[in-house]
């Protein structure tokens, strides 16, 4: 059985914390849905990182827009996997981004990154002129 969570959250960097906050929130009724409470920290964690940094990508995407564009935000439950996908109506992005050179001290650069890093799959595609980063994990 497939549950989904939907929210829609303005396209503004002030919001990041109510993104992130109910990444957290939608992990932890996931796993206590499926008994795996005891995963909470490290799970929970891993999406409310990649909610924050999936967000404050699609906000910086948008910075020639003149009025910023709803993100949406998808929590599927699919079994014991968790997919959250980020969706907004900005400029074409790509998630084949390069390394940031850590010697140069970047500010920028790092959210694909850590993405990549706790989530088990990650994937980007465009669509009707909208941009969707999907994640995903699996709660063992």
């Amino acid at each position: 059985m497939s549950h989904t969570i939907t929210l829609t959250v303005p396209g503004d960097i002030s919001y990041t914390r109510v993104a992130s906050s109910s990444a957290s929130q939608a992990a932890e009724l996931f796993l206590l849905s499926i008994d795996k409470l005891e995963k909470k920290t490290e799970f929970c964690h891993a999406f409310e990182l990649a909610i924050s940094e999936a967000f404050a990508n699609a906000v910086n995407n948008a910075n020639d827009l003149t009025e910023p564009q709803p993100i949406t935000i998808q929590f599927i439950r699919k079994g014991s996997t968790l997919t959250a996908t980020v969706s907004d109506r900005n400029k074409p992005f790509s998630i084949e981004t390069p390394m940031p050179d850590i010697s140069t001290y970047p500010e920028n650069g790092f959210g694909l990154m850590l993405i990549r890093n706790v989530m088990d799959c990650v994937s980007c595609s465009r669509k009707d002129n909208t941009n969707t980063i999907r994640m995903s994990k699996t709660a063992s």
